[in-house]
C-alpha cells in the first residue's frame, strides 16, 4: 500500500456570512510534489491555505496531513502536526526587532528546547547559507532587500526541517529577476530537502516554472487541475483568460470579514 498523501483535502466548504468562499474542494498533494493554487483575488486561495494550517476550521469536509485529520485537533496534537509544516509568508513577516539570524533561530528556540544555544546558531547559519545568503546574520530586516527578506523567510521556514512547505505569494512585489531566483530556490528546496510544497500565487510565470501540478480556483471551486504543459495548452476559456491576464467574468464578492481571509 502506498503511503498517504502529504496533504489531502476532501469536500472542503467554508462560508463567511452568506458568502460561500470554498465549495466542496477536494485534491491531494503527493509526498515530495509541488502544487500551485492559482486564481484571482477574492477567490479563496488564502482561506484554503489557512485550513491546511488549521488556522480556520471548515464548515464541512476534511483536511488530512500524512493521513491524519487535523479538523478536530487542538493543543499539543495540533502543535505536533504544525511542526511538520514551514510557512513562508507573503510579506516575509520577519520580526523587525530581531536580526536575520535571530529570526531564523526563532522556531528552533521555541520548539527545540533540547538544543543548546550554540547548536541553534549553527543550524540557523546553515539554513541561511542554504538559501544562498551570506553576511546577513547580524543585519535587521530593514537593512536588506525585499528578495533577501524572502530568502530569510524561507530559511526560517526550513529551520525545523519540516516535511511540508507552504508558500503564500512568494514572488509578490519582486522584479522578474528576483522572482525567478525565488522560483529557483523553491525548486532547490524540493530537490535537496524532499519537501512537499503548496504554493499560493498570482504569478503565472512562477506557477508554470515550479509546479508539478496547477490548480485553478474559481468561484469557490477547483475549476481546472493539470500540469504546466496542460495549462499552457488549455482551451478552457476561463483559465485561458486568467493565464493571459484578461478579465475572467464577474468576480464573486467576499463578505465583509477579516481582510486577511480574502485572497
Amino acid at each position: 500500500m502506498s503511503p498517504p498523501a502529504s496533504i489531502a483535502i476532501s469536500n472542503l466548504s467554508k462560508k463567511f456570512g452568506s458568502q460561500e468562499v470554498l465549495r466542496n474542494i477536494s485534491f491531494e498533494v503527493p509526498r515530495g510534489q509541488t502544487y500551485c493554487i492559482i486564481g484571482g483575488s477574492g477567490q479563496g486561495k488564502s482561506v484554503l491555505l489557512k485550513h491546511v494550517m488549521r488556522l480556520l476550521a471548515p464548515d464541512s469536509g476534511d483536511v488530512r496531513i500524512d493521513g491524519e485529520s487535523i479538523v478536530g485537533l487542538s493543543g499539543k496534537p495540533l502543535d505536533d502536526v504544525r511542526k511538520k509544516m514551514g510557512m513562508v509568508f507573503q510579506e516575509s513577516a520577519l520580526f523587525d526587532s530581531m536580526t536575520c539570524l535571530e529570526n531564523v533561530s526563532f522556531g528552533l528556540t521555541m520548539h527545540r528546547r533540547d538544543l543548546s544555544a550554540k547548536e541553534v546558531e549553527r543550524i540557523a547559519r546553515d539554513k541561511i547559507r542554504l538559501v544562498g545568503l551570506s553576511r546577513v546574520e547580524y543585519k535587521f530586516p530593514s537593512e536588506i532587500s525585499g528578495g533577501m527578506k524572502k530568502r530569510v523567510g524561507i530559511a526560517r521556514a526550513i529551520a525545523l526541517e519540516p516535511e511540508i512547505l507552504l508558500y503564500d505569494e512568494p514572488t509578490t512585489g519582486l522584479d522578474p529577476i528576483l522572482a525567478s531566483s525565488i522560483d529557483e530556490l523553491i525548486i532547490k528546496m524540493k530537490a535537496e530537502l524532499h519537501v512537499t510544497s503548496l504554493v499560493i500565487t498570482h504569478d503565472m510565470n512562477s506557477a508554470l516554472r515550479i509546479a508539478d501540478r496547477i490548480l485553478f480556483l474559481y468561484q469557490g471551486k477547483i475549476h481546472f487541475s493539470g500540469t504546466s504543459q496542460e495549462v499552457r495548452e488549455t482551451k478552457d476559456p476561463v483559465l485561458g483568460q486568467f493565464v493571459r491576464g484578461e478579465t475572467v467574468g464577474p468576480i464573486p464578492v467576499i463578505a465583509e470579514v477579516d481582510s486577511s481571509t480574502r485572497s
